[in-house]
């Protein structure tokens, strides 16, 4: 599984459409990990392995996503996003858990287990 890089118009499509919804829903079926990152970001780096592995070790049970913070700031902003990484997990007809900073792979791992029942 590869890390897709997307921006606001993939966003809407494969996530939500916030110019002609006006309240959250996710209706996807597979669940979906978000990363905010930005390419001058240290820490962004270092968990992006963390994320291609978890990507693998799951092929074709989510899908993964990430947007640079730089390229395209209207999604970051409709999140609130003021440091990176930040990663936010979408699961099907719930609302998106949000997390903060680098995860270790076990914090990663379990939040996929917890989260997508994986």
């Amino acid at each position: 599984m590869s890390i897709q890089v997307i921006n606001t118009e993939k966003f809407k499509s494969e996530i939500f459409d916030f110019e002609n919804e006006k309240e959250f829903s996710f209706k996807k079926d597979k669940p979906i990990i978000l990363n905010f990152f930005a390419s001058w970001c240290g820490p962004c780096h270092a968990f992006a392995p963390t994320l291609e592995e978890a990507a693998a070790a799951h092929e074709g049970k989510f899908d993964v996503f990430k947007i640079d913070i730089d390229q395209d700031p209207l999604v970051p902003a409709l999140f609130g996003v003021q440091s990176v990484p930040t990663t936010v997990f979408f699961i099907p007809n719930e609302e998106p858990a949000l997390t903060m900073g680098r995860l270790s792979k076990e914090s990663l791992d379990r939040a996929i287990q917890e989260l997508f029942g994986l």
